[in-house]
């Protein structure tokens, strides 16, 4: 069975993806499902790979301009006090980028938000939320790129 990431970009691809924001260089922004952090997106590598560090140098320097790209609209459009990037593996082995904005009033804001409630991270945008958040950002990745 294909992984989380897998699945999503077969979704991009077909066009089914309400949250895909561009098609990069080596990798599909999308904005997160989880939106307890307003703005959260992710960074995910075109094809299956599991390391980073395996990947070829040439494709890790883009992979990290698609990351700086991402960021920077994500910073544009949402004003964050603070971004996190997290690039984890363990649960979702597919090579992926978190860029994950921290807003003033953050409830915890010394720690990662992986130890707050999963019910408050994994809070879900309304449609009408999510699609105004993947317009802005795709706005914001045109002029950033």
């Amino acid at each position: 069975m294909p992984c989380f990431a897998c699945r999503r970009i077969a979704a991009i691809r077909t066009g089914a993806d309400p949250g895909f924001l561009a098609e990069l260089s080596e990798s599909y922004a999308v904005l997160s499902e989880s939106q307890g952090y307003a703005g959260w997106c992710i960074l995910l590598l075109k094809t299956h790979e599991e390391h980073l560090d395996r990947l070829p140098l040439e494709r890790q320097t883009r992979l990290a301009g698609d990351l700086a790209c991402l960021a920077a609209a994500v910073r544009a459009v949402f004003c964050p006090k603070r971004l996190n990037y997290e690039c984890l593996g363990n649960v979702q082995p597919h090579v992926h980028w978190h860029v994950i904005p921290r807003h003033e009033g953050d409830p915890q804001p010394d720690a990662a938000v992986w130890v707050r409630p999963t019910a408050e991270r994994e809070a879900k945008a309304s449609d009408a939320e999510r699609d105004e958040r993947v317009r802005e950002l795709r706005k914001a990745l045109i002029t950033s790129a």
